[in-house]
């Protein structure tokens, strides 16, 4: 029986996990931007599936009516993100275990909960930059008068923001945070992954030019604030839980709301 030696950053204590990846690991630049792109890519094709399919049930639906369903496509992505994650790892001779191991749960938990409101409190802050530099003040009223299905709804608020948390965390903070920041510095890195982060969320905004600078500068400072956090907490599992519970809110929620009031 063979002895296997351990990677470098499978010997990392779990507080060290998110260095030893960019230690360990630094993939070519045209994979690095790849990687950068990943999420964005897939989301755009997710937004143009649910488009064509909206499109043969209603010829008269819109953009922006059919951007809703791609919430559908969004798990698909998330599972597909963390995929690739782990072949990435895995072709470095290690695994997710590398960035989602850990050896205090509670401790985690308890730390994801504190995350939680702090992450909130963050996340009002860069939404109220987004809307002051976009719209120069509050954004308009939503028009929207669509009523997503009930189990949409539920789907958006139990299944979706675990999906998410998971391959976001894993990928932007986990990986290419860690990477990055071996590659070029901690402030290019945390830069570069946030800007990454908040192109992604390009599309899941109904097109229209001040919602998008705005979701980009709200998300491009939400990547910031999560980046940061990484860089103290050094583990992902409380970041998640805090990245599930800010998507709960913001995202599960108000569509469960949308789902049993009509819309309105």
């Amino acid at each position: 029986m063979t002895n296997r030696t351990a990677s470098p950053i499978e010997t990392e204590r779990p507080r060290d996990l998110l260095r030893g990846v960019g230690a360990l690991h630094q993939p070519p630049l045209l994979i690095l931007i790849g990687l950068l792109l990943l999420r964005t890519v897939l989301l755009f094709v997710g937004d143009t599936i649910a488009y064509g399919i909206a499109r043969t049930l209603d010829p008269a639906a819109t953009w922006n009516q059919s951007i809703v369903w791609s919430n559908l496509s969004i798990v698909a992505i998330d599972v597909v993100t963390v995929i690739v994650v782990a072949l990435v790892l895995r072709r470095a001779g290690s695994g997710l275990g590398a960035i989602l191991r850990t050896t205090t749960p509670g401790r985690d938990i308890a730390w994801g909960l504190l995350m939680t409101l702090i992450v909130h409190l963050g996340f009002l802050v860069t939404t109220f930059l987004g809307n002051v530099i976009a719209y120069q003040g509050a954004p308009p009223a939503p028009t929207s008068t669509f009523q997503p299905p009930l189990w949409l709804g539920l789907w958006c608020l139990l299944v979706m923001p675990a999906t998410i948390a998971v391959a976001e965390e894993v990928l932007y903070r986990g990986y290419l945070q860690s990477v990055l920041t071996a590659r070029w510095g901690r402030i290019v890195g945390l830069v570069v992954m946030s800007a990454a982060f908040g192109l992604q969320h390009l599309a899941l905004t109904p097109y229209d030019p001040q919602a998008w600078l705005a979701r980009f500068v709200t998300t491009f400072g939400a990547g910031i604030m999560f980046g940061l956090l990484a860089m103290w907490m050094k583990r992902l599992w409380p970041l998640i839980i805090a990245h599930w519970l800010l998507d709960v809110v913001g995202l599960g929620l108000p569509m469960l709301f949308f789902a049993l009031n009509g819309g309105a």
